[in-house]
C-alpha cells in the first residue's frame, strides 16, 4: 500500500475524465436508485459514497476520490460537518499515520535503514555459509520492510545486491542477482505487515475497530504472528531457491560482507545512536501494554495517552532535542519528505465511512449477512477466513492493497457478528494476503519497480511469483490457524 497509492499511472487524458465522470456518477447517483432490501435510502447513499471513492482509488488516484467522499459524506451521508471532521482528521489512528512517518522519516534521514541491513548480513556467523548468508539477508529486508515501507526497503537491498555481485563476480541474467531481484522485493513487500500500526495494517485494522465500538486485536499477538510467518515465509524461499531455482551459489562461499560498508555505514555516529535508541522506544511503548501488568505505573502512563500520544511524545522530544544548535528532528523537513499525504487521506476517509456503514440505519450489515448466507452455510470459521483471505490476495495484485483490505471489512464485521466467530483469523489473512502483491505491475510500486528492473525477467517473475504467492499464502494459514487459535 502502501506504496501503491503514491504510485504514478501513466496519464491518459481521456480515459482519466471518463473514470472520473464514472466515479463521481456512482457516488452521488447509485443513492438515486430505489432501495435494494434491506438497504434504507441512507444505506443506499453510503454504498454509492463507499463504491464510487473505491472505483476512485482504483482506476485514478488516491487523493481527490478521498476528498470528494469526505464532501459527500456531508452531503447525502447524514454527516454533519464537525462530526465528520472530528471522525475523519481528528480521529487518533488517522494522527498516529501522520506522526509515524513523520518518525519513520527521521530513521531513514539519519541513514538507519541502510545500517539495519548491512548490519545483519556482516555478522560472522554467516561468513562462508552462502544460504545462511541469503536468508539473513532476506531477513533483514523483511525488518526493513516493516519499518520503512516496501519501495525504500527494495531499493536499498538491490543496492547490497549489486555490491554483492560485484564482490563476488556475478552477472545479469545469471541465477543468483535473479532469484535475489526478485526475493528482495517479495522480503520488502511482505514484511509491510510486520508493523501493525503502520500503513495498509493500521489502516484495515482501524476500519474493522472503528466498525467494532472500538474493539480492536492485540497489538502485540498480531506481531508475534506476523514474525512467524514472516520468518517461514523467508525460509521457504530459501528452501525453494535451493530445491527449484537452484542457482550458483559457489561464488558466495568467500564472500567478506564486510565489505559492502563502502561508506562506513556500520560505524554510527552518537546522534545515529540516539535516534536507533528512539526507535527501540517506539517498539517497546507500543507494546508494553500487550505484555506488562496493567496496573504498573509505565503501563498506566502509556494507556492514558494511547498509540497516538506514545507516538507524539517521541516525535516532540526528538523536536526538543538540539544538535550542534538544530533539532535531532527537523520537522519541517521531515513532513516535506516523509508524510504521504495520500495515505493519510485514505485513512481520514476510511474512519468515519466504517463507522456509517456498520450503523444500524442503513440495512448494510444485513445486506452482507443476506449475500454471505449461500456461500459460507454450514462453512467452519476457518473455511471463512481462508476464503476471504485468498479473496484479498487474488485481488491485490490488481488494485490497491489498502482499499482491497478496507472493503473486505464490513464482509468480516458483518458475518462475525451474526456468528458470533473471533475476528482475529479472518482479519490476520487479509492483512497479511493483502501483502503478496507482486506478481502484476499494477500490483504495488514495488512490484512496478521489479518488473522494470533491468537485472529482473519479466518470464521468470511470472513463472515464480504465482508458486511464491500460493506457498506463502499456504504459510500464513497454518500458522495464522496454529497460533491464532492459541493466543486468540
Amino acid at each position: 500500500m502502501a506504496d501503491k497509492s503514491t504510485e504514478k499511472k501513466p496519464f491518459n487524458s481521456a480515459s482519466y475524465y471518463i473514470h472520473s465522470i464514472i466515479c463521481l456518477v456512482i457516488m452521488f447517483g447509485f443513492g438515486r436508485l430505489d432501495p435494494i432490501d434491506p438497504l434504507t435510502p441512507l444505506g443506499m447513499n453510503l454504498c454509492g459514497i463507499f463504491l464510487g471513492v473505491l472505483y476512485g482509488w482504483v482506476f485514478i488516484e488516491i487523493v481527490w476520490p478521498s476528498l470528494v467522499g469526505l464532501l459527500a459524506l456531508m452531503l447525502i451521508g447524514g454527516m454533519k460537518p464537525k462530526q465528520l471532521l472530528n471522525s475523519s482528521f481528528g480521529d487518533p489512528i488517522v494522527q498516529m499515520m501522520f506522526f509515524i512517518f513523520v518518525f519513520c522519516a527521521a530513521i531513514s534521514h539519519y541513514g538507519l535503514s541502510r545500517f539495519i541491513s548491512l548490519w545483519f548480513i556482516t555478522r560472522k556467523f554467516v561468513a562462508g555459509k552462502p544460504w545462511l548468508f541469503t536468508y539473513v539477508f532476506l531477513g533483514s529486508i523483511f525488518i526493513l520492510g516493516g519499518l520503512t515501507s516496501a519501495s525504500p526497503a527494495a531499493i536499498i537491498g538491490w543496492s547490497i545486491l549489486y555490491g554483492v555481485c560485484e564482490v563476488c563476480g556475478y552477472k545479469k541474467g545469471e541465477g543468483y542477482p535473479t532469484m535475489m531481484v526478485f526475493g528482495i522485493v517479495f522480503a520488502a513487500q511482505v514484511g509491510m505487515c510486520l508493523i501493525p500500526f503502520k500503513q495498509a495494517a493500521l489502516t484495515i485494522f482501524s476500519a474493522y475497530e472503528t466498525m467494532n465500538a472500538g474493539v480492536g486485536i492485540d497489538y502485540g499477538k498480531y506481531m508475534l504472528i506476523a514474525l512467524v510467518i514472516c520468518a517461514l515465509c523467508s525460509l521457504l524461499f530459501i528452501l525453494m531457491g535451493k530445491f527449484v531455482f537452484r542457482p550458483d551459489m559457489s561464488k558466495l562461499e568467500n564472500l567478506d560482507a564486510t565489505k559492502l560498508d563502502t561508506n562506513n555505514t556500520l560505524k554510527l555516529n552518537g546522534v545515529q545512536k540516539t535516534v536507533l535508541g528512539f526507535l527501540f522506544l517506539l517498539v517497546f511503548f507500543l507494546l508494553a501494554p500487550s505484555f506488562m501488568p496493567k496496573d504498573f505505573p509505565l503501563v498506566v502512563f502509556l494507556k492514558s495517552i494511547g498509540n497516538t500520544g506514545i507516538v507524539i511524545l517521541l516525535v516532540t522530544v526528538m523536536a526538543c532535542i538540539r544538535v550542534n544548535g538544530k533539532p535531532l528532528l527537523p520537522f519541517k523537513a521531515m513532513v516535506d519528505s516523509g508524510v504521504t499525504w495520500a495515505i493519510v487521506l485514505l485513512l481520514a476517509f476510511v474512519q468515519p465511512m466504517t463507522a456509517a456503514m456498520a450503523a444500524k440505519g442503513t440495512g448494510i450489515t444485513p445486506m452482507l449477512m443476506q449475500a454471505l448466507e449461500p456461500l459460507f452455510a454450514g462453512g467452519s470459521p476457518l473455511t471463512f477466513a481462508l476464503v476471504i483471505g485468498a479473496t484479498g490476495t487474488i485481488l491485490t495484485q490488481f488494485m490497491n492493497n489498502g482499499a482491497i483490505g478496507v472493503a473486505l471489512m464490513p464482509v468480516v464485521y458483518s458475518y462475525c457478528q451474526a456468528t458470533g466467530i473471533n475476528p482475529e483469523l479472518p482479519l490476520i489473512m487479509v492483512v497479511v494476503g493483502v501483502h503478496f502483491a507482486f506478481l502484476t505491475p499494477a500490483a504495488s510500486a514495488s512490484a512496478a519497480l521489479l518488473h522494470g528492473n533491468e537485472w529482473s525477467d519479466a518470464k521468470a517473475i511470472w513463472k515464480t511469483a504465482p508458486l511464491v504467492i500460493f506457498m506463502s499464502f499456504v504459510v500464513t494459514a497454518v500458522v495464522t490457524y496454529a497460533l491464532g487459535g492459541i493466543l486468540f
